[in-house]
């Protein structure tokens, strides 16, 4: 004859601690997870001693405190500077130990029996909160992180990154002034507005932040450029121009809508290689405008009459 054992598991319960606070304010409610084989066997409840600490850093300190006992006041000062406790900022556990004196596996050790045991302590809401909470600019994440994990709490998230500081105006070098002035020279009177379209055209000067005409204008007058009452600029008599820009200025068919091909066709004629004429070039000259789907103009001539 045989006999055959059985035992039937308990269902999951609802296990709520009440302070022992004046208040009588409940702490948070844990379920108890379903028995069984796997991973999830034998998990934790929070039915450890509550402790009175109003917050994350008092709480994880009275812990602390209560886990490796006042023997040893050496192990405490540790793992407080683990978590960010001990007047300074949390850091790597090499940096810690090397401060405090002892191994990284030593201070494993002593943090995992703090962890250990605060896995198992009941906690206010309000802690709850406090420990989750995202971390703000300025607040010590690294420590906060760690004491989350210490009462087994998800870990908070990162602050936001600061803005970005306002890019400053982009001041004017001297490339960049005398790249104007060839502009200027070749072209005649133009708009600031205008040249500074033409020089941040310029394949050398992309991927910078450009910079304002008032700065522009500022760095052309300096090396002799004029304004006049209608605010135009004029190069100094006798600027040189390129022997490029000329061809490009004179070409035929300069003073109607180009094509890109037009465009390209001119590049070639004024001396530009055709993988030159064909590449960036096409788009980063300065002495040409897009102004519309595959239609380009030539800076500073008249468009022709129709």
């Amino acid at each position: 004859m045989f006999f055959v054992l059985t035992r039937t598991r308990p269902e999951p319960a609802v296990v709520t601690i009440v302070s022992a606070t004046p208040d009588n304010a409940p702490l948070c409610e844990w379920r108890t997870r379903k028995a069984g084989p796997g991973p999830r066997y034998g998990s934790r409840v929070r039915n450890g001693v509550p402790l009175p600490g109003r917050t994350p850093q008092q709480v994880v300190s009275q812990l602390v405190y209560r886990v490796l006992g006042p023997l040893r006041p050496d192990r405490i000062r540790w793992v407080l500077d683990y978590h960010g406790l001990a007047g300074h900022p949390a850091a790597a556990p090499d940096e810690t130990a090397q401060r405090c004196g002892v191994t990284v596996g030593m201070l494993r050790v002593h943090t995992g029996k703090v962890r250990a045991a605060g896995a198992a302590l009941p906690l206010r809401p309000a802690v709850v909160a406090a420990a989750i909470r995202g971390s703000t600019p300025g607040e010590d994440h690294l420590g906060r992180v760690r004491i989350a994990r210490t009462l087994r709490l998800p870990a908070p998230r990162k602050p936001p990154p600061p803005p970005r500081p306002p890019r400053a105006d982009w001041q004017v070098d001297p490339r960049t002034a005398q790249a104007a002035m060839r502009v200027l020279a070749a072209v005649g009177p133009l708009d600031p507005a205008a040249l500074l379209g033409a020089v941040t055209r310029c394949q050398r000067f992309r991927g910078r932040h450009p910079p304002t005409t008032d700065a522009l204008s500022a760095a052309l007058t300096t090396l002799g450029a004029a304004r006049d009452d209608q605010g135009r600029l004029h190069a100094p008599p006798g600027s040189p121009v390129p022997d490029r820009y000329r061809a490009i200025l004179s070409a035929t068919g300069a003073s109607r809508d180009l094509t890109r091909q037009d465009m390209i066709d001119i590049l070639t004629a004024a001396g530009y290689t055709d993988t030159s004429a064909a590449g960036l070039i096409a788009t980063t000259h300065p002495l040409f405008t897009r102004t519309g789907p595959n239609r380009y103009r030539i800076l500073g001539v008249p468009r022709a009459q129709r």
